[in-house]
Order: C-alpha cells, then structure tokens, then sequence
C-alpha cells in the first residue's frame, strides 16, 4: 500500500507545483503539460505494475497494482490542465477515467480473483475499462497541449445595442 500512496503524492505533488511557462511561451506550456501527464502514467505504471508482477496470486496485491494504474489515468489529464491553470476543465477530463475506476473497483468487490483467474467476462469488463480509461485519459492530456492557443483566442466584448446590453464571447473553448 505504501506504493499506492506515492503514486498520489507524486500527482498531488505535481498539481501543487505553480505553472512554470508564461503563457506567451506556447511551446514550452505544452511540453509541461505533456510531461507532468507523463510522470503521473509513468508512476502509475511503474507502481502498478510492481505489485502485479509481485502478486503471484495474492488478488489483493494484483488488485491494488491494477488499481493503481488505472489511478494514474484518472490524475494525468488533472495533471496536465493544471500546468495551464485549467483545474476544472482537468477535472472534466478526469470524470470518466474515474467512471471507468468505479465500474473496476466494483468488479474487483464482485470477484477479488478477477486479474489472475477471472471468468472470460469478467476479463472482458476488466479491460474494457482499462482501455477507455486510459484513450479518455490521453484525450483529456491531448486538450491540455491546446490550452495556450485557447488562452490566446477567447475574447469577450461588451455589446450595445438599442434595447439592449451584453457580453459578446468568441474563440475556442
């Protein structure tokens, strides 16, 4: 269990740290969003993976790594929107890697032996959140590289008009 915790202080950890590109240096904004996203998958990987190589049978080892990984794509897309100062568009992004979580943790509570010995269905439930966990995940990573574009192009401008008083907004969001 102490791996599991480090894999949520290191994304804790890489959340906390203050944006270190300007947002006139596009380039650069991008690349640290890549890269935070990265070392939250790379850790979640490397955790997982861990304990399920070191499992042999013990489904709460195999569990916990699963987990663990899956963990990772939950925090990547948070990790990644957070270098932009996008928290809450990160935490959009992370809605349905943690759909995907649930939906395992409730397969692992149904069958605790489903990543050594589970039925062929339950193998399929298990890797089919896994996949669209992950491919939402890299999604949520993806939209962050655009955040200084969008940064860039949304205007807002106050409108007049006979009758009436508005806000006009207009860019990518």
């Amino acid at each position: 269990m102490r791996f599991g915790s480090c894999v949520i202080l290191l994304g804790v950890g890489l959340m906390a740290c203050p944006s270190p590109a300007s947002a006139d240096d596009e380039g650069s904004s991008s690349g640290w969003a890549l890269a935070s996203a990265g070392a939250v998958d790379v850790a979640g990987f490397v955790v997982g993976g861990t304990l399920l190589a070191r499992g042999h049978g013990d489904h709460l080892r195999d569990n916990a790594g699963w987990l663990t990984i899956e963990s990772g794509f939950v925090l990547s897309p948070i990790a990644a929107h957070a270098v932009s100062g996008e928290w809450g568009r990160g935490g959009l992004f992370a809605v349905v890697p943690l759909a995907t979580l649930g939906v395992t943790v409730a397969l692992f509570q149904q069958e605790p032996d489903t990543v050594e010995s589970g039925t062929l269905p339950q193998q399929r439930w298990m890797w089919a959140m896994f996949g669209a966990g992950l491919f939402s995940s890299a999604v949520g990573v993806v939209d962050a590289l655009w955040a200084p574009a969008r940064a860039q192009k949304i205007a807002v401008r106050p409108t007049v008009a006979p009758g009436q008083v508005g806000l006009q907004i207009g860019g990518t969001l």
